[in-house]
């Protein structure tokens, strides 16, 4: 099995960078069930950060799972929306660490399987719908869930160029 930190550096550079600004900000305060989506998208980037790509997706997967279900509870409609395209987000993310994830298995040279290639078509398509999704929802009178909208807006946009490098570097 090949060591996983023995990608090009350019990847493993570029991941870590994108999810720095994440770590620590305080999400693993909230109470309750937002609260236990928000640590569960934290041990996504922190497995990703530690080279594991699969744990990653795994966690992110959870983190959407919840946030379905938070937008099947939730009453009021522009908070249900939000949830949604957090729940679009998590998924594109969990479509981008298994494609990582996949491209090391087989090997980690480019040019990637076909695979691994779908996997980042699918996520760059989630990460655009959930941008799309964000940017649509109107201003929250609530600072939380307005911070929470905007947060996640920065995210689709680094995801966005995440995917977009991944593609050029992977030669899909």
């Amino acid at each position: 099995m090949k060591p996983v930190l023995s990608q090009p550096p350019e990847i493993w550079v570029l991941l870590i960078v994108l999810m720095i600004p994440y770590a620590g900000n305080g999400l693993a305060q909230v109470p309750g069930e937002v609260g236990g989506m928000d640590r569960l998208e934290q041990q996504a980037e922190n497995a990703i950060a530690n080279g594991d790509p699969e744990g990653a997706a795994l966690s992110i997967g959870k983190a959407a799972l919840m946030a379905k279900l938070l937008a099947q509870k939730e009453e009021h409609q522009q908070t249900r929306m939000l949830y949604q395209a957090e729940e679009t987000l998590f998924r594109g993310q969990e479509q981008g660490y298994r494609a990582f994830a996949l491209f090391e298995r087989a090997g980690g040279q480019p040019p990637a399987s076909k695979g691994v290639c779908q996997y980042l078509s699918h996520a760059a398509e989630k990460v655009k719908q959930s941008q799309n999704d964000l940017k649509a929802l109107a201003d929250f009178t609530n600072e939380l869930l307005r911070d929470r909208q905007q947060r996640h807006i920065g995210k689709t946009q680094e995801w966005e160029r995440l995917l977009q490098g991944l593609e050029q570097d992977l030669s899909c």
